[in-house]
């Protein structure tokens, strides 16, 4: 065995060792200390996923606020809702929107009755129905626990409450200007994107001369050439 394999080895070795002998110091110190407890003051508020819908199973949503709770260490729950600071309601209403988000009253309502409306098949339907229903979740509470807010402190996109308006910048940060130019592409809505006249004559879309500049480039790009061209033979081409 080669010396520099042999040393990989028992450097891997030692560094397992010393993982597992931190991870038991630190589970023999919380044991010692009489184990843990979530710290006064902290773990307040909830989120609350409130299912009145029938389509997608109950666990699911349990699933999802776990996961998120998870992420956050925040009080993030599947339940009827008492007493949570942000509430998303799951419906089955084919009259209502899919999304709708009362983002200052911090709750929102998704409508799981609409959101495999715009596939023909029913076995297209089933097959998107659990997933889109599951991200569609996601992306609700996300906007409604802040995930549109600008990294920058002090702007209206961070605003929790009406009354930290008073205190917000009345302008729009500068990290949502590329988060609104690439959602507005996907539906079409395109930024305007600057050229010239001259160029737009060549490309042949150029509207109609509006003084005497473009006049004059209009009459150069469209004036035939004086001189007809010439198609010659060239015999070592064959052409």
């Amino acid at each position: 065995m080669k010396t520099t394999t042999k040393a990989i080895i028992l450097l891997t070795a030692a560094i397992a060792v010393c993982g597992f002998s931190v991870a038991g110091t630190r589970d023999e110190r919380i044991a010692k200390a009489g184990g843990e407890l979530i710290k006064q003051g902290t773990f307040t508020g909830k989120v609350s996923i409130v299912n009145q819908q029938s389509r997608l199973p109950a666990s699911d949503c349990a699933a999802i606020a776990k996961m998120l709770a998870d992420l956050t260490q925040c009080n993030i729950t599947a339940d009827n809702g008492d007493d949570a600071t942000i509430k998303l309601y799951l419906i089955d209403n084919p009259e209502e929107p899919v999304l709708l988000l009362a983002t200052e009253d911090h709750w929102g309502k998704l409508n799981m009755g609409r959101i495999v409306d715009d596939l023909p098949g029913e076995n297209a339907k089933a097959k998107f129905f659990a997933p889109r229903a599951r991200k569609m979740i996601l992306k609700a509470l996300s906007l409604l626990m802040g995930g549109g807010s600008s990294q920058f402190p002090g702007n209206v996109m961070n605003a929790a409450t009406m009354r930290d308006l008073d205190h917000a910048e009345e302008n729009v940060p500068i990290d949502m200007v590329d988060f609104y130019v690439t959602y507005l592409k996907a539906l079409g809505v395109k930024p305007a994107e600057m050229t010239t006249y001259r160029k737009a004559c060549r490309e042949g879309w150029a509207p109609t001369p509006t003084n005497d500049v473009q006049k004059a480039i209009w009459d150069d790009i469209r004036q035939l050439p004086s001189k007809p061209i010439k198609i010659e033979f060239d015999p070592k081409r064959g052409k």
